[in-house]
């Protein structure tokens, strides 16, 4: 029998590795595609106030340092990370890849972006980083423990992104065997962050503290810092903590042979993912119902949707991004579910309002995450159903480049004008020579 290598080697050797690594193109396709979507919903959360509150602390920092803020200054790496991390989760609409259940692009590309515009690296280094990182966190969330944790009350973008980001750090850095296996270890005892904050501006707190432990993780263990490097491994104390029983644990992560970033879901709706699919079938149903003439809404979805984003009574934007009947209510008036539908005002709207007082939502596990079924009893009695088997955006179901550059260019033209066709020109082909220079450039502060 073949002896299992331990997490932290083979993550280790990954890292040490990932400077010489051939990126398979539609691999690197997938990571500007993700990079677009980490820039877009970051710019497009300029004016969100947990932003505007972390600009301020960071401001306070007085920090020195080379790393872009978005629409900003330079500071530290870690600083530019922790606010930039933040900004990409703060309207909860950038990608998830639902086999970790994480948001995985904010906290590393937030990592790699502060590290990259700080030290003036290569641009194709910056995407093996990203790669090397996404591919971390999806791997340890994958087999289930990411669910696992979100069920628990952990917030698994706190956790995975965390690892992720480290291991991109890592690579950044250039960190050697005994450093990495060091950064990864002080990552994992700074993982957290629990599902209670969701609907609050916590939530993409967790991103950007992600993204900052992440730098601060691999800056120690370059100036020597050392950690216990077993967290990481299947059944070891980390996973032990986290769950609590031996029902769930980190892969073995050498097992791994696909490349998970292809398997990345992104966002056509500005709510939690788990309300996506309920936005499909009732927007494909609203073409055939006037919402006034609803009496009764049924909405069966997976148990983790009405444990993550099963809010009834939503009395803030945020919460109506967790709020199932909310996204529903707006996709039966046949509004797009877009930034703009997640308002304040939004949700006092007389129609919207009843519609959620009507919606009674049930749970079956025999449903995939990305799939639900949406039932509507009409005034007259009238009957009808939609069902979701893949909602938009996941793999089987994929937004195009189009999709992305329409999302894109809605998020980012109130804040640049016609520089936002420039910016993603440039994110569509960075790892051309000066497409760095050229980022750095355009999301420099106006």
């Amino acid at each position: 029998m073949t002896a299992t290598v331990p997490n932290v080697d083979a993550l280790t050797q990954l890292v040490v590795g990932a400077r010489t690594m051939n990126l398979p193109d539609e691999v690197l396709e997938a990571a500007k595609m993700c990079l677009v979507d980490w820039c877009g919903v970051a710019i497009g959360a300029r004016n969100e106030l947990a932003n505007l509150t972390t600009r301020r602390v960071v401001d306070n920092w007085k920090t020195q340092g080379n790393a872009r803020i978005l629409l900003g200054g330079t500071v530290a790496p870690g600083a530019a990370a922790l606010i930039n991390g933040t900004l990409a989760h703060c309207l909860d609409y950038d990608d998830t890849h639902v086999g970790s259940l994480a948001h995985l692009s904010g906290p590393i590309w937030a990592t790699v972006g502060a590290l990259g515009t700080h030290r003036h690296l290569d641009e194709h280094l910056m995407l093996q980083a990203f790669v090397t990182g996404f591919e971390t966190g999806a791997w340890l969330g994958g087999g289930g423990m990411g669910e696992a944790l979100n069920r628990r009350g952990w917030h698994s973008t706190g956790v995975f992104g965390c690892i992720g980001a480290v291991s991109a750090a890592s690579v950044m850095l250039g960190l050697d065997e005994r450093q990495t296996r060091n950064a990864f270890a002080v990552a994992a005892t700074q993982t957290g962050g629990v599902t209670g904050s969701f609907g609050t501006m916590s939530k993409p707190f967790h991103a950007g503290k992600a993204a900052f432990n992440a730098i601060l993780a691999a800056e120690l263990a370059a100036q020597g810092f050392e950690a216990r490097v077993d967290l990481l491994e299947p059944g070891g104390e980390l996973a032990r903590t986290l769950v609590q029983d031996a029902s769930s644990t980190f892969p073995s992560v050498e097992t791994f042979a696909s490349w998970e970033i292809l398997n990345n879901t992104f966002k056509p709706y500005a709510s939690c993912l788990l309300t996506h699919p309920v936005i499909d079938a009732a927007r494909r149903m609203s073409d055939r119902i006037k919402p006034e003439s609803i009496e009764r809404v049924s909405i069966t979805v997976n148990s983790a949707c009405g444990q993550l984003a099963g809010k009834t009574n939503p009395s803030t934007s945020l919460e109506g991004k967790f709020s199932t009947a909310f996204c529903a209510a707006l996709g039966l008036t046949g509004c797009r579910a877009q930034e703009e539908d997640f308002q304040d005002a939004r949700l006092y709207e007389t129609v919207i309002r009843n519609l959620v007082a009507r919606t009674t939502l049930h749970v079956d596990d025999t449903l995939d995450l990305r799939a639900a079924v949406l039932k509507v009893k009409t005034f007259l009695g009238e009957e009808f159903q939609e069902n979701t088997i893949l909602a938009l955006g996941n793999p089987g179901n994929p937004m195009s480049w189009k999709d992305m550059q329409d999302k894109f260019e809605a998020l980012v033209r109130p804040a640049l004008g016609l520089r936002a066709d420039e910016l993603y020109d440039c994110l569509r082909n960075f790892g051309s020579a000066g497409s760095l220079g050229q980022f750095d450039l355009l999301v420099a502060a106006n």
